[in-house]
């Protein structure tokens, strides 16, 4: 039995052994990767791959939300019958009348089968969008623009893993939010497929950015430390090249790498020969090394690096791409919004037609924060205005995207591919589509203080020390906000963020200063902006803090949480919005520790 048969056979005899669910509960009612390879007695990293084609074959459901789940089909139900508005009744077709279009499973996303406008009696004309679990992007055939505008990219990409031994080294290069870790990771599946690399070859990828200030830790990530290297190096350990083995090490803003660093790596690509810090003795690794930077590699890397890396492939910026890619790329988009809230969402004409022709500086990226944001205020007015749909109309939509239609006179000869579509309402119904098929590396906020204190509780620590403990949770997750903003330019940093609650943010900040009599640092309000931007995503999905977990913010920064609670009051006023009661906490240590966390 191949082993893609084993592990439908062990999520079947798994999903038998739990009754089944629909509707809300659907989302309980499916197994991680992990369960599924612990049950079958085979590699993670292999259930994960073989459930994702499996899923993308039609043959099981793919549930998105974190952790991905997976479980077999539910058994179809007979025909629905609706009244229509002239007293007949028809049969829908997975919940809709006749003559709405919809992809059918099968259908791969890179087809093109062409959207049709209907219109049912009484009601405006609309296209049903959405997206099916076959869109996965896994491969390079399911890939938006894999016949258009990456179509070079993704030939050089796939000479370059076939090419024997074992590859090309190659380096990506274009502008932030292009999309160059996700091609990295379709073309180590891509070597997987083709048996290129071993079946188990590793996928390490690293952000050279993320160390960028500190080059000995830097290197010591890479390329490991024995004990008493530098001061802290308490034990010997192995770096990431060491990891990567017989399999790809992706090197993110190789830029940021510093000249020495480059030098071993040209030396292990040369000889696959290394030497941890330290040491004195050479190791072995055999790998292949894919890079990524925003920057000219004639300028940024050193002339001896950038001649070991024969292959070169440079990915379009959006504005390079043509509209109808990107009228697919916002079709995914709300279709993996709609699945994770489990609501249609109804997308104005207007609005679509401001999605596609605003200034995206932030490329694929924003694209994809700016709907997510859009959805989370619809949805905010859909739980709060008791509204029967999920509306995203321009009032939701940022100001940045808002503005765009100023410039439909002179723009709309590029809609023309699109046009026909634009005079309609877009419905996207969930389908299970999610454009996360791999691990985040990183919870968010809420997802770690609420694992965190029970873990914590069930550990037996007192109570004081769990408080410390969340303290300090709270304070690793701004220093990531921190971070973001200080590697991006501000200007790509703060077009990821929605303008009103920008403005609110720097109110937010300006009045903690006149009360606390603090000067804070000129980022806080950007990284405040941040997180409430986040926290608002959160929402969207229903994952609340219903009460303060942290009791003691109250007591050990009284003055700054009466700020905060004050602060809070100012934004649900200015944007109408409730907030959690734990963000009273929340802002009052980022308040009382924004100098040791934002002043560098």
């Amino acid at each position: 039995m191949l082993r893609k048969d084993r592990i439908l056979e062990a999520l079947r005899s798994m999903c038998a052994q739990r009754p089944a669910q629909s509707g809300a509960l659907r989302r309980y009612a499916g197994f991680s990767a992990e369960d599924v390879a612990d049950f079958a007695g085979v590699d993670r990293t292999n259930a994960s791959r073989d459930l994702n084609m499996l899923a993308q074959e039609g043959k099981i459901e793919r549930i998105p939300g974190r952790p991905v789940l997976f479980a077999v089909k539910l058994p179809s139900k007979e025909p629905l019958q609706e009244v229509a508005s002239n007293g007949n009744r028809h049969t829908l077709q997975n919940g809709y009348p006749p003559g709405r279009v919809e992809y059918a499973h099968e259908v791969e996303y890179r087809q093109e089968v062409p959207l049709q406008v209907t219109q049912e009696p009484g009601k405006p004309p609309a296209v049903v969008a959405s997206v099916h679990v076959g869109a996965v992007v896994t491969s390079f055939e399911t890939l938006i623009g894999g016949g258009e505008g990456l179509k070079v990219a993704i030939q050089q990409a796939k000479a370059a893993m076939l090419y024997p031994p074992r590859g090309l080294p190659t380096l990506l290069c274009g502008p932030s939010g292009v999309g160059k870790t996700t091609f990295a990771r379709l073309m180590h599946g891509f070597a997987l497929e083709l048996r290129a690399l071993p079946s188990d070859a590793p996928f390490i990828s690293f952000n050279c950015a993320d160390y960028a200030n500190n080059p000995q830790l830097l290197m010591a990530h890479l390329f490991g430390v024995v004990r008493g290297a530098y001061t802290g190096a308490e034990r010997d350990r192995e770096g990431l090249v060491e990891q990567a083995h017989r399999g790809i090490l992706f090197l993110d803003e190789v830029h940021r790498l510093p000249p020495e660093g480059q030098e071993m790596l040209f030396y292990l690509m040369d000889r696959e020969r290394f030497r941890r810090m330290g040491d004195v003795r050479e190791r072995q690794s055999s790998l292949l090394l894919l890079a990524a930077t925003t920057e000219d590699p004639n300028t940024a890397l050193l002339p001896t690096f950038r001649r070991r890396i024969p292959m070169t492939i440079t990915l379009p910026g959006l504005h390079e791409r043509t509209i109808m890619e990107r009228y697919e790329l916002l079709r995914a988009f709300f279709t993996t919004e709609c699945s994770s809230i489990g609501a249609h969402i109804h997308v104005a004409p207007q609005a679509l037609r401001a999605l596609l022709l605003y200034e995206c500086s932030g490329n694929i990226g924003q694209l994809r924060t700016d709907v997510q944001l859009a959805c989370a205020w619809a949805y905010l007015e859909y739980r709060t205005g008791n509204r029967s749909e999920l509306n995203v109309h321009m009032g939701v939509l940022p100001d940045h995207v808002q503005r765009s239609l100023l410039r439909t006179a002179e723009l709309n000869r590029a809609l023309e591919p699109v046009l026909h579509l634009l005079e309609s309402t877009h419905i996207f119904t969930p389908t299970g589509l999610s454009l996360d098929s791999l691990p985040e590396s990183a919870q968010d906020l809420y997802d770690t203080i609420s694992r965190d204190v029970g873990m914590l509780r069930r550990s037996g620590l007192e109570e004081n020390e769990i408080n410390r403990l969340l303290h300090l949770d709270i304070q690793n997750y701004f220093q990531r906000f921190a971070n973001k903003v200080s590697h991006d330019r501000q200007g790509s940093s703060t077009n990821l963020v929605d303008e009103r609650i920008g403005v609110v943010s720097r109110r937010i900040v300006q009045y903690a200063e006149e009360r606390l009599a603090r000067t804070f640092p000129e980022k806080l309000a950007l990284v405040l902006a941040m997180h409430l931007t986040s926290t608002l995503e959160h929402m969207t999905h229903g994952r609340l803090i219903v009460e303060p977990v942290i009791q003691s913010v109250r007591h050990t920064y009284p003055i700054e949480y009466e700020v905060a609670r004050m602060a809070l009051l100012q934004f649900r006023s200015a944007l109408g919005v409730s907030l959690p009661e734990g963000e009273t906490d929340v802002l009052a240590v980022l308040l009382a520790n924004a100098d040791a966390l934002l002043s560098s």
